[in-house]
């Protein structure tokens, strides 16, 4: 299933220009974006006050889902798409070689992880930005550089590490009472 999801959706890959630089701006750029608009968007609206407790929180959040990536990716050593499977159409180039694994997905899950920082401070500005990042993680399927499973072991993995960065973050504020 996870295959043939992934052989449908990177189907689209090659067949239009606007539709592959769309999926690459979607898998390799978007998620360089999410931040300044995190930044901007608190700066500039009045929940400027807790523009430091996200950005720390976001910090600890994306060190600790890039460590739990990196252990996960010891584990299960999974190759990317592209490498397995040579009717793989590999659109992006830029940032991923066959030496890489492919599980969990590191940009869904740094996605993810800012989305869910920011959606347990400000719910409407988190859903928009969990789209964007649900947008990344497709873009990734798109370009055949993660399988769909990869995408969700990203989510899991962010969430994991945004609550348990919640969790720490609240002890300390609050005590231990």
């Amino acid at each position: 299933m996870d295959y043939l999801l992934l052989k449908w959706f990177n189907g689209f890959a090659g067949q239009y220009i606007w539709l592959d630089i769309l999926g690459i701006v979607m898998a390799e750029f978007l998620i360089l974006s999410l931040p300044l608009i995190i930044f901007l968007v608190y700066f500039l609206s009045k929940r400027r006050k807790n523009l430091l407790s996200v950005i720390f929180k976001i910090i600890f959040s994306l060190a600790l889902v890039c460590a739990l990536n990196y252990l996960i990716s010891l584990i299960f050593t999974r190759q990317r798409p592209f490498v397995d499977n040579k009717e793989i159409y590999q659109l992006a180039k830029f940032f991923n070689t066959t030496t890489d694994y492919s599980f969990p997905s590191c940009h869904t899950a740094i996605a993810f992880a800012m989305a869910f920082v920011v959606l347990l401070d400000w719910r409407k500005f988190g859903i928009i930005l969990l789209i964007s990042a649900l947008i990344v993680g497709m873009g990734r399927v798109f370009v055949g550089i993660h399988y769909p499973t990869d995408i969700l072991g990203g989510i899991l993995t962010a969430l994991i590490s945004v609550c348990l960065i919640n969790f720490i973050y609240k002890y300390f504020k609050y005590g231990n009472s």
